[in-house]
């Protein structure tokens, strides 16, 4: 069984391991890139782990971390209703078991009682089973932007997505 908590600085090496592993798996879904995350030092990416605006949620099969999602949250108090879902990554092992799902829930449930009642993400165009899959959770295609990455062969769009919590 799967277990869900927010990783702190003390998860650090087995999220950037697992982080590295996204990069390298599914390049095209991630605004950053192998090479600039393997340079992050584990300074870096403690804080990042201990930003109080940003929840990182780890999935757990046992002591192996198997899925991470992050969760930005707005700090000023006009904007804190809003938070932005950023890089979830399954292992393509545990993939089909509804984990990206249940990582979003574990998340809305954390988030829910502090206000926030709407979270955006941006996904690739071209990633259908990821759109799929957002859609069925509840999410709402409001735009496109278009040429919102740079790759190496062109660029490629972005949908902007939103869910009401």
């Amino acid at each position: 069984m799967v277990i869900f908590k927010k990783l702190c600085a003390e998860h650090a090496e087995i999220y950037r391991t697992l982080r590295l592993e996204a990069l390298r798996t599914n390049p095209e879904a991630y605004a950053s890139d192998y090479a600039t995350e393997k340079n992050r030092s584990m300074d870096q990416i403690r804080t990042h782990l201990s930003n109080p605006y940003v929840m990182t949620v780890g999935g757990f099969d046992g002591d192996q971390l198997i899925a991470i999602a992050s969760l930005h949250l707005e700090s000023l108090p006009k904007m804190a209703h809003r938070s932005t879902l950023t890089s979830v990554y399954v292992s393509p092992e545990f993939r089909g078991q509804r984990i990206a799902r249940k990582i979003m829930e574990y998340m809305i449930d954390t988030v829910k009682k502090d206000g926030v009642t709407k979270m955006y993400l941006y996904v690739v165009t071209q990633n259908e089973s990821a759109i799929r899959a957002y859609k069925k959770f509840g999410f709402n295609i409001y735009g496109e932007d278009q040429n919102a990455m740079k790759e190496e062969d062109g660029f490629v769009g972005e949908y902007l997505m939103v869910k009401y919590i």
